[in-house]
């Protein structure tokens, strides 16, 4: 029967059992090169080599990856493995030609290693690059732009783009930044220069964000942005400095933001700022234009008017990742997928940030935020002065010595004091990225009283019941500063700094929380308690906040005068006869009447009762209120008015004229109104009177009363017309006309001497004003002004011992210091603010002293109860000591411990208002204590003189005719039926000497729940939370109000007010009562205390400054878990070395004061003078019901940039940028304090939290190994010039199952990405296609493959078709090829999983996938075949097949013998002498022993090199060939090259079988493993990696050299399997073609060899017509013998002592080799045992061949370079019978 050759290699069978259609062998066979036929497969021809010699090519050189692309090229990855450079380099595989494209010149190298072979994918972009992306889990993955470098480049292979950059990271994917900029604002000391005009710039924050962006549009992350710049509508030049306010944002502005750019990387072409505004709620980003990059440094200029684009916020805060490796690569649909990937930012460091020391600094601001406090300023604004007039002359405040000065802002913010923080180093990575930040432990504990509990043993006097706020935790660290608890320490131990340990928080037990030194270890703190940075308080005196006043006082050099009293002044303007003019009266408009302003007569100033004011010179007054036509008030005054005016007609008829006195005081309603008039209805009929003359006039005074700015003034009209004119009389006409003359005494001219003995007094027209008006208390040059000044010192930090070893420093190109946020949760200082004392009373409530005994005010009045009761009124100001209760024991501390004080007045319920609380009301439930700050002296103001506003008030009036009151309404003021009177009390308190907490004002504790927001003019119910009773606050401002605990009041001797107290004030005894403040004012404000100050009685206004605080066990937990704020510090460049270790020797001090002497800032805290407007309004019998009001002003520390309030509308004022006298007027009534009143952008309090770094994890599996992680790219847009590829999103990744082992390989085949454990297959879902009726297609789902969770495959408990072979992981037409070794199977995925391996080849495959060193210690994870350890794959397109490869070292005996060995001996005896193991860190074998180079004993592991040259192992492996059309394994092949890589016509490989150099006397080739060698060669069949192309050797010789390879064939014939046949011959059908492809009549086949179940012919030459010869189309082969050795065999097994069938017994039985195998098989070798045959045998020896079955192996020794095809066999059998 003939036998056809369709289905495949086969060898899961017994032979006899062999399936039809298959064979059992081939080696170097091919099929379907005619359909139907196995062929002998073409060789190897040399079609190209590495390297530039024409000869040999580069030896030393191997191809480490490859990536299939476009047009038939192929980019090579090339490595010298050999000589010291180890150069790598890129080439591109073309037209049979290997070329050059990058080989970087020294010292700069690619990186590539034999240990990392290189997987890659190719684009073509919107340019038409070829851009080819490459990994190999070693280096970053990398990204090379090929047509751009051959463009640019040239045959200058040595540069990357045509230049030479100063770093090779520019081929990273994730772009790879270098010199990171460093930005700045120009500071020029005594002003800045980047804050500009000329823009439109809205008030908000603006950072400056900046990446780069590479000729090929690619940019790097964001790898600087800058601290936030505050953008306020005012100017550095605005004065009072105190008018630069804040604003609500989106305010429009004239502003511009220069900001100065240093340290730029020149090897980018451009630079591109993103400018990033946080205006309100929003946050926005705008893209400048890109800036070409010419030198290291520039500036960058945002207006707000330029061109900008929308910029993606994200894109700067959400980092495009990056990842230091990434095992596989992958593209799909326009993405890129990158898996198993491996995060650098662990840098190890953290062992060596526990040793880092942290001590705080401080930087003086001389003459801090000054402020004239001046009588206009506070009374006005300075809105009748020159502004900061003082002491005579106008002062310069310096507008950089605040926080509203930018560049303040920018760098120097501080931190808070007596407030923890959890500080950090991260590092900037040599790409621009940043490493994790490492935690920087706080001090260690000095002495064990820091750590005590609280209060215990009295220490610093701290009260023994502050340990019960937690018995367990409370310890004295958190109550008491360093200065008290170890005050001798040397500065080493303390660092200016306090102690603060978490209670629950502890360091992990592992290696990154070691100590190290340097390369030095030094004590772990493994286990401890987590340690922050506790700052010193204030208490601490070289670190306090406020360290001098400069305030001064001076006489006050402006007090307007139109504010001087004018009471009692009497004034009377007339006519000049000297000095008027003629005035036509208007006949149709009222026209003003005018008089004469000369004061130079003083009888002209007798006024209408004819004496002048005693106080003043009338003088100034006409200067004041006169300007000859109005009287214009300027106080709140009554004037008395009378007139008399004179008229005289210029001939003819006159009509009647009308004068009437008008006024616009409001008290007479709006607008101008007349008070009174008269007539002239017919000239002369008046006792002075003429024909021509006459005069109107009111001389009964009429009352009206004036506001300031309301006027009085005279008009005149001529109502009816006549035929001439009027004028004005009292005047020389023009017509001659002579004055008026009058009879004695006429018309009472009040004062007037009109007789005829005062020639030179005629009777003349006049106005009289008599006024009354507040009383002046004191003359002007009484008035004081105070110059506010301060110095003070912000806190900062400087670090030590930064030492950073070489391995790391080489790794990062700088580092950046780092705090955490600190939220509101973990803050220990809840604000900071003055405190002032309520006062306690028991009294009804709604009624006042006033009306207290007036029984018909109570029928207007309602009282709250009938009783009286308790209540604590919330002062605006604190009181005398006598207001306050005596409590029967208060703590106080004295110097031998803590005492008791009994029956002492004492404070314990205050008003708090720091400004961040009541503008947000965050959560003060945590509030535990105060901690005292400050006692601060303040200058005292009395309020100027401040009436409430009229309003409709009631009052019962007794009719004594009718017997019945009336309730009777009016417009004003009445305290004694409504509690409402007129005036105010009032005083502005401003902080002078800010004087150091003594011990006996410790920390007191909250009482109960004793703490609140209390809104503005309310009366709240406390006694719930432990006030004891109701807290009044009508008509008061909100405020934060808390109680102290019992015996934690505070005594009032400690900072008592002394309002009333005249004692010291300088004026003596001539005004007393401006010695008082808190009264009713009696003018302008008063300073009541002006310097010198002694200990006396200008001492009279005291506040505490003081922390609320709340106790914490742990603060910023966990360390890992932080939001991070940049402090804006970084070190870059060469400064980096004076932190380097290098040669166990630190390159400088390690300390940051060598970079910024001044220190570190860039905290969360702002000095800030802080105005505070309080009120309230007395309703009980006790107190007057005179409104009461403050306005207080102190330095206070905050985290908002109180300077940057702002006012939106009346009801949001503050001081100091509304005056003074403005907020004592409505405080209370508007409740500037209240949440919605406290205007404040948010944005002004911005930190630089955008793109800080993450925490290390404490996990660290969490840190840098995501195994089964794929991240996948932007989409790539082909329209546009950006390349996607290279831009990652952070959230973009998907994380598999970690239960399948890793992430192996990415491969795509039929539009869908598979992800490949190692124990299992995963296939991505979201794009599913369904079949439709038609024979369509239609997909189905959300088309992203991430947006679903990927299928397994095949789901089992243990995995299935899971894949440790990345680099046998193959994608063809007919699906993704790949190897599982570990369940020793292979796998093709088409449309279904299939398992090819059990297509006939089961068996071989389970005996030889696996690795023989796996017997000995090596990991199954082991993939490296360029390396020899591992499985490659191609896809032929010729054939059409997939070739699969192993290689692997096999141990050799000598191995074998060290692993086994257990013999121990000198000197080496730790193990055993020369014993071998595996070391699966370094995946390497290592030997021990002595050696040169290990030590005094001279013992040690060496590395054993994998090298089949080593001696300890042997370089084995096979190659097999699956064709899947057929769906049948074909062959083995003898190539076992360490790489494939094909063409869409051809495939290739690359062999490393030769020792380098190639030594062609031997080899048989010159290029050898420098070879590029393409597989099929129809010229070279048989013949692998040998050429003579460069003819070195004569051609006989070469073909001596030549190792012909064999095609073989084996198959077996069981057709007759059920019966013994007798085998005569065989016969094949054959064609053969010679090198001209003509068909020749030879039989092709050179040997051929029988065998079955125990015969075996032994490998028989064929010769024409000796045993073989052509039979019609075949080829017929006979003379075939059996040529097995024979032996007698007397085993037990045949020597039965039985009788034997014959009758005797058994001697033996001749049979062949019972020790011996028929073949030699290993791997896919399967030879001849030589031991099993006999070539001797003797004739009558040689059997024919008889069994159920024969196998028959067909031979060519392929030396005719003859094309074989085989397409059938048969063999002559007959059946056997004995």
């Amino acid at each position: 029967m003939d036998k056809r050759f369709i289905k495949g290699l086969f060898k899961d069978t017994a032979h006899i059992d062999q399936p039809e259609g298959t064979w059992r062998y081939a080696k170097n066979a091919v099929i379907n090169n005619k359909k139907g036929s196995l062929s002998n497969e073409g060789g190897t021809e040399l079609a190209g080599h590495l390297g530039r010699d024409l000869v040999t090519g580069a030896q030393n050189d191997k191809v480490l990856g490859k990536i299939e692309v476009n047009n038939n090229r192929v980019i090579l990855f090339v490595k010298d493995v050999v000589s010291n450079t180890k150069r790598s380099e890129i080439g591109v595989w073309e037209d049979n030609k290997y070329t050059i494209l990058y080989n970087p010149n020294p010292p700069l190298d690619l990186n590539f290693q034999e240990s990392n072979p290189i997987q890659g994918t190719f684009k073509i972009d919107a340019k038409g690059d070829l851009v080819v992306y490459f990994t190999d889990d070693l280096n970053p993955p990398r990204a090379f732009n090929v047509d751009r470098q051959i463009r640019e480049s040239g045959t200058s292979v040595g540069k990357l783009y045509g230049f030479t950059p100063n770093n090779i990271e520019l081929l990273n994917l994730f772009p790879h930044a270098g010199s990171v900029p460093h930005v700045e604002l120009e500071d020029l000391i005594t002003h800045q220069a980047s804050i500009l005009e000329g823009g439109g710039l809205l008030t908000a924050v603006y950072y400056l964000a900046l990446a780069y962006v590479d000729d090929d549009y690619v940019a790097t992350n964001f790898v600087t942005v800058s601290n936030p710049i505050s953008i306020v509508e005012e100017f550095d030049f605005t004065t009072p400095t105190n008018k630069k306010d804040g604003a609500k944002e989106g305010s429009q502005t004239t502003k511009a933001i220069k900001w100065a750019i240093t340290n730029l990387n020149t090897d980018y072409k451009y630079l591109k700022p993103v400018v990033i505004r946080k205006m309100g709620d929003a946050t926005e980003g705008f893209k400048l234009n890109d800036i070409e990059v010419t030198t290291n440094n520039t500036t960058v200029t945002f207006s707000g008017i330029e061109g900008t684009s929308p910029a993606s916020v994200e894109d700067v805060i959400i980092d495009t990742v990056s990842y230091e490796k990434a095992k596989t690569i992958q593209q799909l649909d326009n993405v890129l997928y990158l898996g198993n990937l491996t995060s650098g930012q662990d840098l190890g460091f953290q062992k060596y940030a526990n040793n880092i020391k942290l001590h705080s600094v401080t930087k003086t601001i001389e003459n801090f935020d000054e402020y004239y406090a001046t009588v206009d300023g506070l009374n006005t604004g300075f809105a009748r002065s020159r502004v900061n007039e003082f002491d005579g002359a106008v002062q310069n405040v310096d507008n950089t010595k605040s926080y509203r000065y930018q560049p303040n802002i920018f760098k120097y913010k501080g931190y808070m004091r007596d407030e923890v923080y959890a500080f950090y180093i991260a590092f900037v990575m040599k790409d621009g990225s940043m490493s994790y930040a490492y935690h920087i432990p706080g001090r260690k504990p000095i002495l064990p009283v820091e750590t005590n509990t609280a209060g215990q043993g009295q220490v610093g006097n701290l009260w023994t019941d502050i340990g019960k706020l937690n018995p367990e935790y409370a310890k004295n660290f958190h109550f008491l500063d360093r200065v008290t608890l170890s005050p001798g320490a040397s500065f080493s131990q303390h660092r200016q700094m306090n102690y603060w340990e978490n209670a629950t928080e502890t360091y992990p037990n592992t290696e990154d929380y070691e100590v190290y030194n340097g390369n030095t270890p030094a004590a772990p703190i493994q286990g401890e308690k987590v340690r922050h940075h506790h700052f010193p308080s204030n208490k601490n005196s070289s670190r306090k906040s406020i360290i001098a006043s400069n305030c001064e006082t001076a006489d006050a050099t402006t007090v307007p005068l139109n504010q001087k009293s004018w009471d009692g002044v009497e004034l009377t303007f007339q006519w000049d006869q000297d000095t008027s003019e003629a005035s036509m009266i208007d006949e149709s408009n009222w026209q003003q009447y005018r008089f004469n302003d000369d004061k130079s007569a003083p009888n002209f100033t007798q006024g209408i009762n004819g004496v002048s004011g005693t106080l003043f010179n009338p003088t100034d007054a006409s200067t004041a209120l006169w300007n000859r036509r109005e009287f214009t008030a300027d106080q709140k005054m009554t004037v008395e008015v009378a007139w008399n005016v004179w008229f005289e007609q210029d001939g003819g008829t006159m009509g009647d004229v009308k004068t009437r006195l008008m006024t616009t005081s409001t008290a007479l309603g709006s607008g101008a109104n007349e008070v009174n008039f008269d007539t002239i209805q017919q000239f002369g009929t008046g006792s002075c009177g003429s024909s021509r003359l006459d005069f109107c006039g009111q001389l009964t005074p009429v009352v009206i009363d004036l506001e300031p700015g309301e006027k009085v003034w005279l008009e005149t009209q001529e109502i009816s017309h006549g035929n001439d004119h009027c004028f004005q009389a009292n005047h020389q006409s023009t017509s001659g006309k002579s004055e008026i003359d009058c009879s004695p005494g006429a018309n009472n001219n009040y004062g007037i001497d009109c007789t005829s003995d005062s020639p030179n007094m005629n009777c003349k027209s006049w106005i009289a004003f008599s006024i009354q008006s507040q009383a002046q208390a004191i003359p002007d040059n009484e008035y004081a002004d105070a110059k506010i000044s301060h110095d003070v010192d912000i806190l900062g930090i400087q670090l030590s011992d930064i030492k950073i070893p070489e391995e790391l420093a080489d790794k990062v190109q700088g580092f950046r210091v780092y705090y955490a946020n600190r939220n509101h949760a973990d803050k220990t200082i809840l604000g900071q603010s003055i405190l002032i004392p309520a006062t306690q009373h028991n009294a009804q409530i709604g009624i006042c002293r006033e009306s207290n005994n007036n029984t018909d005010a109570l029928k207007i009045l309602n009282t709250l109860k009938n009783e009286k009761e308790n209540f604590w009124s919330i002062d605006p100001f604190g009181k005398s000591i006598t207001n306050y209760p005596k409590y029967p024991s208060m703590q106080i501390a004295s110097g031998s411990g803590v005492n008791t004080t009994t029956d002492d007045f004492g404070y314990k319920v205050f008003s708090f208002h720091d400004f961040n609380l009541l503008r947000s009301h965050n959560s003060i439930a945590s509030a535990t204590h105060i901690d005292l700050q400050y006692k601060v002296r303040n200058f005292a103001w009395n309020g100027p003189r401040i009436e409430q506003e009229k309003k409709m008030v009631s009052y019962i009036e007794n009719n004594d005719s009718s017997k019945i009151d009336e309730i009777v309404q009016e417009w004003g003021w009445n305290a004694d039926f409504n509690c409402y009177p007129q005036e105010i009390k009032s005083c502005i308190l401003i902080g002078n000497e800010y004087s150091a907490i003594n011990s006996r004002e410790q920390p007191r504790l909250l009482t109960q729940k004793a703490k609140t927001y209390l809104a503005g003019d309310t009366i709240f119910e406390g006694e719930p939370l432990g006030f004891g009773s109701k807290l009044f606050n009508e008509f008061g401002e909100s405020s934060v109000v808390f109680g102290l605990k019992d015996n934690h009041e505070l005594p009032v001797t400690s900072a008592q007010n002394r309002l009333y107290n005249t004692t010291g004030w300088p004026h003596g005894n001539s005004f007393p009562d401006a010695g008082q403040y808190g009264v009713i004012g009696q003018g302008l404000p008063v300073l009541t205390n002006p310097l010198p100050w002694t200990s006396g009685g200008n001492i009279k206004s005291q506040n505490f400054v003081a922390n609320l605080k709340a106790f914490k066990t742990d603060v910023y937990k966990s360390i890992d878990s932080q939001d991070l704020v940049w402090t804006g510090f970084e070190v870059l460049g060469d400064d980096l070395e004076n932190f380097v270790i290098r040669n166990n020797n630190l390159q400088g001090s390690g300390d940051t004061v060598d970079i910024v002497p001044e220190g570190i800032f860039g905290g969360d805290t702002y000095l800030c003078r802080y105005g505070v407007a309080t009120g309230l309004k007395p309703s009980n019998p006790n107190q007057n019901s005179n409104p009461e009001r403050a306005v207080s002003y102190h330095i206070v520390e905050s985290s908002d940039n109180i300077n940057f309030r702002h006012t939106q509308d009346s009801d949001s004022m503050y001081f100091p940028g509304t005056p003074a006298r403005k907020l004592l007027e409505y405080a209370g009534i508007k409740d500037f304090s209240s949440l919605d009143n406290s205007r404040y952008n948010d944005n002004y309090s911005e930190l630089n939290i955008i793109r800080s770094p993450f925490p290390l994890p404490l996990s660290q599996s969490l840190r840098e190994d995501f195994p089964t992680r794929t991240h996948r790219s932007a989409k790539a847009d082909t329209t546009s010039l950006i390349d996607n590829y290279r831009i990652f999103l952070a959230n973009q990744f998907k994380d598999l199952p970690k239960n399948r082992g890793d992430l192996w390989t990415l491969s795509s085949f039929n539009n869908l990405i598979y992800f490949h454990m190692q124990e299992s297959l995963f296939a991505a879902k979201g794009k599913q296609s369904l079949q439709m009726k038609d024979g369509s297609e239609s997909f189905v789902g959300s088309g992203d493959i991430f947006a679903q969770e990927p299928d397994e495959i095949i789901q089992t408990s243990g995995g299935y078709a899971g894949t440790n072979s990345q680099w046998a992981a193959l994608t063809t037409r007919y699906g993704y090829f790949f190897v599982d070794k570990e369940s020793r199977k292979v796998f093709l995925m088409g449309q279904q999983l299939q398992e090819i391996s059990a297509i006939g080849m089961e068996a071989w495959f389970k005996d030889n996938l696996k690795f023989e060193l796996e017997d000995y210690g090596l990991k199954n994870d082991y993939d490296n075949p360029i390396l020899g350890m591992g499985y490659t794959s191609i896809w032929d397109p010729k054939n059409r097949r997939i070739i699969l490869t192993k290689r692997e070292f096999k141990p050799t005996q000598a191995f074998k013998d060290g692993w086994n060995a257990s013999v121990v001996s000198l000197p080496c005896q730790s193990y055993a002498d020369g014993v071998i193991r595996y070391n699966s860190n370094k995946k390497v074998y290592q030997i021990w022993g002595q050696t040169m180079s290990s030590g005094p004993t001279n013992c040690a592991w060496t590395d054993i090199e994998f090298s089949c040259n080593s001696g300890y192992f042997d370089c084995a492996g096979w190659t097999i060939s699956y064709t899947p059309e057929a769906n049948t394994w074909t062959s083995f092949h003898d190539y076992i090259p360490y790489i494939y890589f094909n063409t869409s016509t051809d495939f290739y490989s690359l062999t490393d079988k030769y020792n380098r150099p190639v030594v062609a006397a031997t080899s048989g080739t010159t290029f050898g493993n420098a070879g590029i060698w393409k597989h099929n060669s129809e010229t070279n069949r048989g013949i692998l990696y040998q050429e003579n192309t460069a003819n070195t050797m004569l051609n006989n010789d070469w073909i001596d050299l030549v190792k012909y390879y064999l095609f073989e064939i084996e198959f077996i014939h069981n057709e007759v399997k059920s019966t013994d046949t007798l085998i005569s011959n065989l016969s094949y059908t054959l064609e053969t073609f010679n090198q001209s492809n003509i068909s020749v009549l030879e039989h092709g086949f050179t040997d051929f060899l029988l065998y079955n179940t125990m015969q075996v012919s032994g490998t028989t030459e064929l010769e024409y017509m000796i045993n073989t010869r052509r039979v019609g189309n075949s080829w017929t082969i006979n003379k075939f013998r059996d040529m097995a050795a024979l032996s007698t065999s007397t085993d037990t097994y045949y020597m039965s002592a039985s009788t034997n069938l014959l009758g005797g017994t058994n001697t033996g039985t001749v049979t062949t080799s019972d020790t011996n195998n028929m073949f030699n098989v290993d791997g896919m070798s399967e030879t001849i045992n030589i031991s099993y045959i006999d070539l001797n045998k003797s004739w009558d020896k040689q059997r024919k061949f008889t069994d159920k079955w024969v196998g028959i192996r067909l031979i060519c020794d392929n030396k005719q370079n003859n094309l074989l095809n085989l397409y059938s066999t048969s063999v002559g059998a007959r059946k056997v019978h004995r």
